[in-house]
């Protein structure tokens, strides 16, 4: 994997998204061998792309916040302010297709098969049990769909042009958003935490909708959400006027009406649970943690990921994005490889698996998939 990715970087350094300001922020890298490399400064351009060819990472990385001082240590840094960056990862969808890919392995027997992990090995039912999560075009069609949810709210709710927003492919499970604007740059942690909470749909109450137990039906009608408003009140009037009632006969398309019968049927206990389902389900799924941690460091863009030899790539058009085709950048010379086990899987086209323990030739960007994931080696 060195060798070819020491191969790409010669050849496609250039093309590495070098961030704006670069020169404030913190780099670091996964080298092949050893652990992470961070607190690394730059005044050149130049010079990061150097690293790359010269150093030959498994992954790169960019602090998402802006320092007086980057290459000094967290607490001395001096923090100015930084992007207001969103993780998507498919994983965390809990989709049906990972029964199909996931691969779980037993920590006392090293028993490994595909699918949902069990309790306990059926071999030596032992309780500890590994999981990874693998990928597939319906998950990364999920985690695209909770990216455009969340592009929604970036300008709808917030106000965002969409020049001040970028939208890359991760490498791997998902998608990174970083937005630039000087709104945000120099919000807190709690700040962030709370645009993190108003993304996810966290905390919704119908309380913050004029929604209380000792509301009239007069009272409440008047203050019941429309499709017509904005923000998270026209969302859920879209939601519940999509629902399917029974009973339900009105007429009325705002969304009112619908929403003050359902509460009159269910009463305001189960009115909350319902609530509370539908903003899950209209929330995106973020990784909270990401939004709100100042100090996070991003995947450099462009660069290779060392799981999957896939690129961070930055998608102008979401909507056409295909990650298992544009996101590829390596090429079809063959590999001989031994797989341990492989699910199922596509890249350009080409359907590759399932494996177990079998030798075989495939395709350097398969077997670097493959080897990058763990489940092969070079015989």
């Amino acid at each position: 994997m060195k060798r070819i990715f020491r191969e790409f970087y010669f050849k496609n350094a250039e093309k590495v998204e070098i961030p704006s300001r670069f020169d404030r922020r913190e780099f670091g890298y996964t080298p092949f061998e050893g652990g992470m490399i961070r607190h690394l400064a730059f005044k050149e351009a130049g010079e990061i792309k150097a690293l790359l060819v010269r150093e030959v990472p498994r992954s790169a990385f960019y602090s998402v916040s802006y320092y007086l001082e980057p290459s000094f240590q967290m607490m001395e840094k001096g923090w100015i302010g930084g992007d207001l960056a969103f993780d998507i990862d498919a994983d965390d969808l809990g989709l049906p297709c990972k029964m199909e890919h996931d691969i779980w392995a037993c920590v006392n027997c090293g028993l490994r098969e595909i699918g949902i992990k069990p309790e306990k090995c059926p071999r030596c039912g032992e309780s500890k049990i590994d999981e990874q999560n693998w990928s597939c075009r319906k998950c990364v069609g999920g985690a695209k769909e909770e990216t455009i949810k969340l592009l929604d709210i970036l300008m709808q709710d917030f106000g965002l042009m969409k020049k001040e927003i970028r939208v890359y492919f991760s490498g791997s499970m998902g998608f990174h958003v970083a937005v630039e604007s000087k709104m945000f740059e120099e919000i807190d942690q709690m700040g962030r935490n709370e645009i993190a909470d108003y993304v996810a749909g966290l905390g919704l109450t119908p309380a913050l909708l004029g929604i209380y137990p000792q509301s009239n039906f007069e009272e409440l009608y008047r203050k019941l959400p429309t499709v017509g408003e904005g923000g998270w009140r026209r969302r859920i009037a879209q939601y519940f006027n999509k629902e399917e009632v029974e009973g339900y006969d009105g007429v009325e398309k705002n969304g009112r009406e619908k929403i003050a019968y359902i509460y009159k049927t269910l009463g305001y206990s189960k009115f909350k649970k319902m609530l509370e389902d539908a903003s899950r389900k209209i929330g995106v799924a973020i990784d909270t943690s990401v939004t709100t941690d100042v100090h996070r460091i991003f995947r450099l863009p462009e660069t290779l990921h060392g799981e999957t030899g896939f690129l961070k790539r930055r998608c102008d058009d979401l909507f056409r994005f295909d990650a298992f085709n544009d996101a590829v950048a390596l090429g079809d010379e063959p590999i001989e490889i031994f797989v341990d086990i492989s699910p199922r899987f596509t890249i350009r086209g080409q359907s590759f698996g399932p494996y177990r323990s079998e030798r075989l030739k495939l395709p350097t960007m398969a077997a670097v998939y493959l080897i990058g994931r763990g489940v092969a080696k070079v015989p």
